[in-house]
């Protein structure tokens, strides 16, 4: 048996780079905005001291929360030390034992804290807080190119749409694809839970998974990737797949799945759904599967043909009837066959995000175009 070797020393160059990208130049400027910031302060105090009645000692809450923006670690702390000295100054020189100053007095404190507060975690990185929202911010963009079709023929077409749960920024749902020669793989996943916990895993488990594809045979890639993701250890880490190995010369694909709904096809010539059966799998990351455990289907995708991949969010509704929310999938599907399937995918999403739930939701759709035969492969 043939081994697969992944080499995953670009991968993790990628994200130092886009790290170092972010965080270098923050770094140089870092001195610059601490000086900026320690000569407002300044500025703050004498004006406090010379216009006791004019200007307020609240000047200083603004530049606490600025340096808690911007600045991180030693530099963050040095930061606010200053504005906190010359809020003392102020109030040594200007202390009246009014009410509003000890109100003010007790916002710096909450203020002060609450700097503290949030950038705690980020602090760990060495970042400030602005460049840790940054660096996910570009890593969630890196995992929405990772879900975008390669260059497909004339012929093919593929739409994806992954909508976190209740709006949020990060989905446990994504997609990655890949082609090599004539075939096209695509992999939708759903890591267990939902927002930022999940979306993290999802983000670590991508490009582990976007990585084997292609790189492994088609009966080897779920298997593939349960081993990663029991190597992992993760608390709760387990994740439902579909994968789908289509070739683009003849039109014939293989499907299969691990815990995740099946696939549905739609056929031109009959105008009829059909799940797709007899692709069987486990939950990936529980414990260790082979080949033998991953069940797969075969089909051929006709001219005017459809298969929508879809994720368990799309189809419980409010009342966990999955049965249901399949027939509504394929309603919504068909609806989009008669408008036109471009932008249909995201029309599901929004479709079925509408009728309530709190999963997340992702849509993976392929079609040919009718006015095109091809060769059947052979048997």
């Amino acid at each position: 048996m043939a081994s697969v070797v992944l080499d995953v020393t670009s991968e993790r160059v990628r994200p130092q780079r886009s790290v170092r990208r972010i965080v270098t130049p923050r770094r140089n400027s870092s001195r610059l905005l601490a000086a900026v910031i320690t000569f407002l302060t300044l500025v703050a105090t004498l004006a406090g001291i010379s216009f006791p009645g004019t200007v307020s000692q609240s000047v200083f809450v603004p530049l606490i929360v600025c340096a808690g923006f911007l600045l991180s670690g030693r530099t963050l702390a040095r930061a606010i030390a200053v504005v906190v000295a010359g809020y003392l100054v102020v109030v040594a020189y200007a202390w009246g034992d009014r009410a509003v100053e000890w109100s003010v007095a007790c916002v710096v404190l909450a203020v002060v804290g609450l700097v503290f507060f949030v950038t705690r975690n980020v602090q760990a990185l060495g970042v400030p807080l602005s460049v840790g929202s940054g660096m996910l911010k570009d890593l969630r963009e890196r995992l929405d190119r990772q879900a975008l079709a390669p260059e497909l023929p004339d012929d093919v077409r593929m739409e994806h749409c992954v909508l976190p749960a209740k709006g949020g920024a990060f989905s446990g749902d994504f997609v990655v694809c890949a082609r090599h020669g004539d075939q096209l793989d695509v992999a939708l996943t759903d890591v267990s839970g939902s927002g930022h916990s999940a979306g993290m895993r999802a983000l670590l488990l991508s490009g582990a998974l976007s990585g084997l594809l292609g790189e492994t045979d088609p009966a080897g890639f779920l298997p593939a990737a349960n081993r990663y993701l029991i190597r992992q250890g993760w608390r709760d880490g387990f994740a439902s797949a579909i994968h789908i190995a289509l070739d683009l010369r003849t039109g014939s694909y293989s499907i299969g799945t691990a815990g995740h709904p099946s696939a549905a096809h739609y056929h031109a010539d009959s105008r009829r759904w059909e799940m797709v059966t007899g692709a069987e799998g486990l939950l990936l990351g529980l414990f260790e599967q082979g080949r033998d455990d991953f069940s797969r289907a075969a089909g051929i995708l006709a001219p005017g043909d459809v298969v929508v991949l879809y994720s368990d969010g799309v189809v419980e509704g409010p009342g966990g009837d999955i049965t249901a929310g399949t027939q509504r999938l394929l309603a919504m599907t068909q609806s989009a066959i008669s408008e036109g399937l471009t932008g249909g995918a995201h029309r599901i999403c929004t479709s079925s995000a509408a009728l309530g739930g709190d999963d997340d939701r992702s849509v993976v759709v392929i079609w040919r175009d009718g006015n095109r035969r091809y060769r059947r492969p052979m048997l």
